[in-house]
């Protein structure tokens, strides 16, 4: 009787390991996957805002979504604390996702569209699952970082090979979207040639929906090489110089795909974060990370000073804003906040339901070219608009909840740290500037997993192992 019980006990045991073995690799391939946009059009809308898609890596995030749900009920037989082994022992960061769910479900009763807003919901209900997969699983946390770095690297290097060629590769298979510079809705720069021509300069997309988009994840790997960098640099092993050298590369070509990308909502991100990363380095006295970040900065001013020298037409129409483009830009992100406050003011409690900002605005603008009906260009308005005064609170008091516990954090370069405040703070300021974090199906994806990647996990080291066995 004995024996048996060993032997059931030992099956389990194995079987548990191999569920989770499969889940945090099933973790890694959606991390690498994510900017991938692959999806089958279920319906199309008048606008991306209205369309109806199944991603493949929706179907992916389902799975193992539903093998961790499978291996935390295993766990639960053994434990009668539900709510700290299923969810996490945070009851505050639990109660704030929880609370801006709720109040996006609650936005569903005051939509225009319902069926828009469950669809949109399922979207945010993935995100958080994600961020419950990235805050809960057991993994090795450097290999998810590696997932990251690698999804993003092929997204920089697709990138500058757009820009430099002026050319584009559409396939359905790969997501990737027939991007031409001469065609009107492209993002571009127009400028004078030498010859005193006009030009249209394709901005780099990557494989994503737009180069903003592009600049974002940029920056986030940007802000992981530099904590790599940092860390390695304390250990004085060969292989750690070889991560030190494979780090400073990818630093090169994110930084020159950043350039490419023309993205100005990315670049002040860059350099507030910078900023925010500097001040506490300074303010914790930690002389290491104050000069890695001073590295960091240093080859952020070479690569700027080396493609100034190349396209410095470009770069002054992006800084300066006087080009027709340029200006009819500004005053389309600018019309889009205006837009949403009669928005707010109408709906400023309940919201008029999450993903139907467009719809809302239609109605308060009618006659308009599809195109027109744009989200707002700022988040927190965004989300104000669609899911009330009560979403918006909870989602500002999450990331406020978020910054306080970096705030506790170790000094730079510990075992447990990995630049978090600069990357939310960069996050706050692409939150502050854009939308797609909130109004795309990518954006949400890695809005939630850039969160749970900065997240404090009180019950488990973030260890950075020296190898990746």
């Amino acid at each position: 009787m004995i024996d048996g019980v060993n032997i059931e006990k030992n099956i389990t045991e194995k079987f548990m390991k191999f569920l989770n073995k499969t889940i945090a690799r099933g973790l890694y391939l959606l991390v690498f996957l994510l900017p991938i946009q692959t999806r089958w059009i279920i319906k199309a809308g008048e606008t991306e805002y209205a369309t109806y898609s199944l991603y493949g890596t929706d179907m992916l995030l389902i799975l193992v979504l539903l093998l961790f749900v499978v291996y935390r009920i295993f766990n639960l037989i053994k434990s009668s604390k539900f709510p700290e082994a299923m969810f996490g022992a945070s009851k505050v960061q639990n109660l704030l996702t929880f609370g801006l769910f709720l109040a996006s479900f609650i936005s569903i009763f005051f939509a225009i569209d319902k069926m828009l807003a469950f669809y949109k919901l399922s979207w945010l209900i993935l995100g958080l699952g994600l961020f419950l997969l990235i805050v809960r699983v057991n993994y090795n946390r450097l290999k998810l970082i590696y997932a990251l770095l690698s999804g993003i690297f092929l997204q920089a290097i697709f990138g500058s090979w757009q820009f430099l060629t002026q050319s584009n590769l559409a396939n359905k298979w790969l997501g990737l979207a027939l991007h031409n510079g001469a065609d009107l809705g492209a993002s571009v720069i127009e400028t004078a040639g030498a010859d005193g021509i006009g030009e249209r300069w394709l901005r780099a997309y990557g494989g994503l929906d737009h180069p903003n988009i592009l600049g974002g994840i940029l920056i986030i790997g940007i802000f992981l090489l530099i904590n790599f960098i940092l860390i390695d640099k304390k250990s004085f092993r060969i292989t750690n110089k070889i991560k030190i050298f494979t780090s400073y590369f990818l630093l090169l070509t994110f930084t020159t795909a950043l350039f490419f990308s023309f993205s100005r909502a990315a670049w002040l991100a860059l350099t507030i974060g910078i900023g925010a990363m500097l001040i506490e380095a300074v303010f914790k006295k930690n002389y290491q990370a104050q000069k890695s970040i001073l590295q960091a900065v240093l080859i952020f001013g070479l690569v700027g000073f080396i493609l100034f020298f190349q396209f410095s037409n470009l770069l002054m129409a992006r800084l300066y804003g006087e080009r027709r483009l340029e200006i009819k830009s500004y005053n389309e992100r600018l019309e889009s906040i205006k837009n949403s406050l009669p928005i707010i003011k109408k709906n400023w409690a309940a919201g008029a339901g999450i993903g139907n900002y467009t719809l809302a605005l239609n109605r308060q603008r009618p006659g308009q070219e599809s195109f027109y009906y744009q989200p707002a260009h700022n988040v927190f308005l965004l989300v104000w608009s669609e899911a009330g005064i009560i979403g918006l609170l909870f989602l500002v008091g999450l990331i406020i909840f978020v910054f306080m516990r970096l705030l506790r954090r170790p000094e730079y370069g510990s075992s447990r740290d990995d630049n978090g405040v600069g990357i939310l703070v960069a996050l706050v300021v692409l939150m502050t500037f854009d939308h797609w974090l909130w109004s795309l199906h990518f954006g949400v994806l890695f809005f939630w997993l850039v969160l749970g990647v900065i997240v404090i996990r009180e019950d488990k080291k973030l260890n950075f192992p020296t190898s990746l066995c």
